[in-house]
């Protein structure tokens, strides 16, 4: 597949601990979210390649990516902080997927990735972006198409 062909991937994290001692950026996944997340990683490197994948620093993103890496067979993950949740966060998404281009994953937060995939397609993605989803979402010039949207546990949906 050439590279123009590839998605751009918005990845949110999978099922994290509720709280942690340390505060919400030292939140790891629980062992269901990672064994469900694993499962799911097979599942989306059967749909797309990736050349590289960029995380969110907070600990529950970077183990997500770490799994989809493993799953990919990617050496490296690479930490920016445009994919922080905070205020403002979505534009910073919607940047970073613009500048890194095709057959990227980045993995992040909601509400700032589903808010990122609405400003890309200019309208609110057809289902939720529960924990350790992807959205594929097809750069056309500085606009977007949906391709699918992958759930852990759920089918495959397409537009």
């Amino acid at each position: 597949m050439a590279e123009r062909d590839l998605p751009i991937l918005l990845v949110r994290h999978a099922v994290a601990e509720d709280s942690h001692a340390l505060g919400d950026e030292a939140r790891a996944l629980t062992p269901q979210g990672r064994a469900a997340f694993r499962q799911h990683a097979k599942k989306l490197t059967r749909l797309t390649p990736l050349m590289g994948i960029i995380t969110s620093p907070l600990v529950r993103a970077v183990q997500t990516a770490e799994l989809l890496a493993d799953a990919l067979g990617l050496s490296h993950v690479e930490v920016h902080p445009a994919l922080v949740p905070m205020k403002g966060a979505a534009r910073n998404v919607l940047k970073l997927a613009l500048d890194v281009g095709p057959g990227w994953a980045l993995v992040g937060h909601n509400p700032s990735l589903e808010r990122a995939a609405a400003l890309a397609l200019g309208h609110a993605l057809p289902d939720k972006l529960r924990k350790g989803c992807a959205v594929a979402l097809r750069p056309e010039g500085r606009e977007f198409t949906l391709q699918w949207m992958a759930a852990p546990g759920r089918p495959l949906r397409r537009p």
